[in-house]
């Protein structure tokens, strides 16, 4: 008895489970935009089986699936948030709850994040309900040139939201590399340079420098580790870089060592595209920006990502950490001054997902792919938009807020309600 009962009782867990998996969404009328080859559709269905992308086209129908009438409603893959601090920062004021940086030194390429990011951190459901499904976050710069290591999380606000660990190594170069360095630019690049030439020699001897039989190096072996996948092209180098020469320095840097270089900040690319361009190096940029915050960014232009992506440079959009949703309007903004919807699109979809890992099954829509996409009720670029639905990984995600919360329990005060002590 007690063998058909624990029987039954597995039966019942695999018929829950295959169920969970089962999930069937269908997504009617819709303009879609696929990025693909196929480009925007007018009016489209998208049927979603076992978290993937199972067919798009018109007319499609399915006997037990949850549908979602999207008339006049506008598709695309979820935002892709780069470069921020969601689930490693709730007040950055307040040192509790910043987990970010470190002071202490010898901790820099290696320094990695991923295993204490807080699934449950406010800032989740609130980039969430923005149309943000997943994230590239990273640690601050410490004492050290290297931030250390970017992940890339789901925004589901499940326990287990890592999807790519250890796809980046963040650094910086410029005016805060140098007051890192000693006040001097020229320090800042001998140190990376020496980080570097270290890290081959690593590479080429790893047993006898692990047994201690080889000479001893200025950084931690978990530090020469991490350089050797960036000189192993396994991982990009992400330079934080804003004045148009330290720009060109980095890109001689990268072309000495032959790593896979992506520059972030880049205020004054635009002066020096062509050459961004001819390198085949991405940038992360930020389009909203365009007021000067040192003397290495006096050129900084609202046409910045436009004139990059002229030049023929693949340009991705970075994300604040309470305000990541804001990358939409960051795209928004890129158009009006003078970037191609697609491209600007793109910038917070699918190049991210191509540089940063994912790029076979994540960032676009189409037959195959991860169902990572939102419902907007209408251009998800417009200030006065939202998002209507978030789906990630084929299952429709809660959009409440606490600070929905918050208004729905204290919006009326004409009863005792709201008193902090009540439920």
């Amino acid at each position: 008895m007690k063998l058909l009962i624990k029987s039954l009782a597995v039966l019942l867990v695999v018929a829950t489970t295959n169920s969970a998996k089962a999930e069937t969404i269908l997504i009617k009328n819709a303009k879609v935009h696929t990025q693909t080859s196929a480009g925007t559709l007018d009016n489209a269905d998208i049927l979603i089986e076992d978290g993937l992308i199972r067919n798009i086209g018109e007319d499609l129908s399915s006997s037990d699936a949850q549908v979602i009438d999207a008339s006049g409603k506008v598709v695309t893959s979820g935002v892709f948030a780069l470069m921020n601090q969601i689930g490693l920062v709730e007040v950055g004021a307040i040192e509790g709850t910043n987990d970010a940086a470190t002071e202490v030194v010898g901790l820099g390429a290696a320094f990695s994040v991923d295993e204490i990011f807080n699934a449950k951190s406010t800032l989740v459901p609130m980039n969430r309900a923005g149309g943000v499904t997943r994230t590239l976050i990273k640690p601050y710069n410490g004492t050290s040139l290297f931030a250390g290591l970017g992940s890339v999380m789901d925004l589901t606000g499940d326990y287990d939201s890592l999807i790519v660990s250890d796809v980046a190594v963040f650094a910086t170069y410029g005016e805060h590399a140098a007051s890192l360095s000693g006040g001097s630019r020229a320090a800042a690049l001998h140190d990376l340079n020496r980080a570097f030439t270290q890290a081959k020699e690593f590479s080429n001897n790893e047993s006898a420098v692990k047994s201690g039989e080889y000479r001893e190096l200025d950084y931690s072996i978990s530090d020469l580790a991490v350089l050797s996948r960036v000189l192993e092209q396994d991982i990009p180098l992400v330079v934080s870089v804003n004045r148009a020469s330290d720009i060109l320095t980095i890109l001689d840097f990268a072309k000495k060592h032959q790593v896979k270089l992506v520059l972030a900040g880049v205020a004054e690319g635009w002066e020096v595209a062509q050459q961004i361009a001819k390198a085949d190096v991405p940038v992360l940029v930020d389009p909203m920006d365009n007021i000067p915050g040192s003397f290495e960014s006096l050129g900084k232009r609202y046409e910045n990502a436009a004139l990059l992506n002229k030049a023929g440079v693949r340009v991705m959009f970075s994300s604040e950490t309470h305000n990541a949703q804001n990358a939409r309007f960051a795209a928004g903004n890129a158009v009006a001054y003078g970037m191609p919807y697609d491209k600007a699109l793109a910038a917070i979809t699918s190049l991210p997902a191509k540089v940063f890992g994912g790029a076979s099954n994540y960032g676009k829509l189409m037959p195959g792919f991860k169902a990572e996409l939102v419902v907007w009720n209408e251009d998800p670029f417009e200030v006065t938009s939202f998002a209507e639905e978030v789906i990630i990984d084929g299952k429709v995600v809660d959009l409440t807020t606490r600070a929905q919360r918050l208004e729905q329990r204290y919006k009326d005060i004409s009863t005792d309600q709201n008193t902090f002590y009540r439920k």
